[in-house]
């Protein structure tokens, strides 16, 4: 293990100062910002918001892309709400960092503790010297709202941004659902067609009217609201209804993005062009 050295965040500077003279500025579009600024706000109300797993969006003025995706968990497993003092974990592409960051509602965010990492060596981290500058430099945050997502905003003490990390917060479609219409088609109320649907293990399972199916969850990190569904597997009975089972899942197959009904008591799965291709509705377990 290793204390990230100086020498590290040199070279960070000069990978970030590359990134912005070779990489085009994109605009993240902000939509209903999250009031978080207020230092009359508690502890609570903030780390409710930060606690978990980002995934890092932007490394100065480079957006990160690929599949496997550097990240960074703000753990509050251990730690009290009443406490500014956060755990943090880091994955940079290449090493595992850890630490703990002074975090408080007003907006600051300071390093409380060395920053710990591993020693690997990696020919292919294009963020990794980016992510050691911003998380060693980080003095401030901005935490905003973009539909159903969250973007932190790591600034450092000239107010410039250092790094945005993007949090998907699909909460909303986790749980059991009764499937009310397919392509427009309302579907009786007593049809048993259910479906339970599991994110954070990536697993949706339920009865699609005559067989149960079983499949895979896959989130789009470049996609806002993103839901999509394959290998989906099912028994092989055959019933009256089998038409409409067909038609859910070749449904199921071109879903795209999922958004919450108003009243969040349902939620709408939309195809590639954002036309709603099945409504489902919550089931309330007694």
């Amino acid at each position: 293990m290793k204390s990230i050295s100086t020498t590290l965040i040199g070279a960070a500077l000069l990978t970030l100062g590359l990134a912005a003279c070779n990489t085009s500025k994109k605009t993240v579009q902000v939509a209903g910002p999250v009031a978080v600024k207020n230092t009359a706000q508690t502890n609570a109300a903030v780390h409710k918001i930060l606690y978990g797993e980002w995934l890092v969006y932007k490394v100065g003025n480079q957006t990160v892309t690929g599949s496997d995706r550097p990240y960074i968990i703000f753990d509050g497993a251990n730690e009290p709400e009443k406490t500014n003092m956060v755990k943090t974990y880091a994955n940079n592409g290449c090493n595992i960092i850890n630490g703990v960051y002074e975090i408080t509602p007003g907006g600051k965010m300071e390093r409380a503790s060395e920053f710990i990492s591993t020693m690997r060596l990696c020919p292919d981290a294009p963020y990794e010297m980016g992510m050691t500058l911003a998380m060693n430099d980080v003095k401030k945050f901005d935490l905003d709202k973009i539909g159903n997502d969250y973007l932190l905003s790591m600034k450092n003490a000239n107010d410039s941004t250092l790094m945005v990390l993007r949090k998907y917060d699909l909460n909303f479609i986790n749980g059991a659902w009764s499937v009310t219409s397919v392509n427009g088609t309302r579907l009786p109320s007593d049809s048993g067609i259910n479906l339970v649907i599991d994110t954070p293990e990536q697993k949706i399972h339920g009865n699609v009217g005559c067989n149960t199916m079983n499949g895979k969850i896959i989130l789009n990190p470049d996609r806002q609201n993103s839901i999509g569904f394959s290998q989906m597997i099912t028994t092989r009975m055959t019933c009256p209804q089998i038409e409409t089972e067909q038609e859910l899942l070749q449904a199921l197959s071109k879903v795209t993005t999922v958004m919450p009904t108003d009243d969040m008591a349902g939620a709408l799965l939309k195809d590639e062009a954002g036309n709603t291709i099945i409504t489902i509705k919550r089931i309330e377990l007694r």
